[in-house]
């Protein structure tokens, strides 16, 4: 018996479905289903009556759930609680996706250290690289103080603040006909080869694109990935193809003879965000996000899509 499997069994008898209580803990329903199979073996007794169209608890796992279910909780609670108590006294966990954490961490080291070194709120940090839905898993469980990330949507118990917003931009040859527009339409794209970078990375995000594609009438066949955002300009140049991609790519180190060009048509802008728990800020949690907003701000992708 540990924590995990009756984490896992209170989400199933919370949903009384099994990949529901999976997408709620953000794990696979495989690992889901063997860690209550792996606490009715610890018991010695079924917890959950399941078939091909239900799941529901036994009378043992009713009377179970209610008797785990407020010392689980205080137990988180304390965690949480006393990770707020020691902000003061160790390194704040800074998460983040790889191309956020090339994009802001020089810039937050080299703003971080400007205010006095005897100002309380001003805690040292530590990185940890980390793509966006394990990062609402670490900041939920208090693993993570700050997450950086993109668009997420709303989480329970989950504070979500956006640092900026920037346009999806289509990265181009420089001798594209496309290249030669200001702005460019994914309707102009269809029948085009289109290179994006891993969906699992943000699943959020690329929903949103998935439908801003398929609205445009462009073929799932004409998508391709490419393993990481900083080849992705590196693919356009030597391939001929056209990716897609938040604007913030623009900040990468420059390809010869690629360029970007804001997309037109996208339903949304793409959100740079921090996240954090909602019951956990503290001045240094402020003070960091504070810093990492007003670094968000000076960004001026404008200037690089002219």
């Amino acid at each position: 018996m540990n924590l995990r499997q009756m984490e896992c069994f209170l989400a199933v008898a919370d949903e009384l479905h099994f990949r529901r209580a999976a997408d709620r803990l953000r794990l696979a329903p495989p690992s889901v289903s063997e860690a209550v199979a792996g606490l009715e073996r610890s018991l010695g007794s079924r917890l959950v009556d399941r078939t091909s169209r239900q799941v529901r608890l036994t009378p043992f796992g009713a009377e179970f759930a209610a008797a785990i279910r407020q010392p689980i909780e205080a137990l988180y609670q304390a965690h949480r609680s006393a990770r707020l108590r020691s902000a003061h006294h160790r390194d704040l966990v800074v998460a983040h996706t790889p191309e956020l954490g090339q994009l802001l961490l020089p810039r937050l080291v080299e703003a971080w250290p400007a205010t006095a070194a005897d100002d309380e709120t001003r805690s040292r940090w530590r990185p940890v690289p980390m793509h966006t839905p394990e990062q609402l898993a670490a900041v939920a469980n208090g693993e993570v103080d700050i997450g950086l990330c993109w668009s997420v949507p709303e989480q329970p118990g989950i504070a979500s603040a956006v640092l900026g917003e920037f346009p999806l931009v289509a990265v181009l040859q420089v001798s594209d006909p496309l290249a030669s527009r200001r702005e460019v339409a994914l309707a102009d794209l269809r029948g085009r080869q289109i290179l994006t970078t891993p969906r699992t990375d943000n699943p959020y995000l690329d929903s949103q694109l998935q439908a801003d594609i398929t609205r445009a009438g462009i073929a799932r066949t004409h998508l391709e990935e490419v393993g990481r955002f900083d080849e992705l300009a590196v693919h356009v140049a030597t391939r001929g193809h056209v990716g897609i991609h938040p604007g913030p790519i623009v900040f990468t180190g420059p390809v010869p003879a690629v360029t970007f060009r804001p997309i037109s048509d996208a339903s949304a802008g793409v959100r740079i965000c921090a996240i954090s728990h909602a019951e956990a800020r503290s001045d240094s949690i402020a003070a960091l996000l504070a810093c990492l907003r007003s670094i968000v701000v000076s960004l001026d992708i404008a200037d690089r899509l002219t």
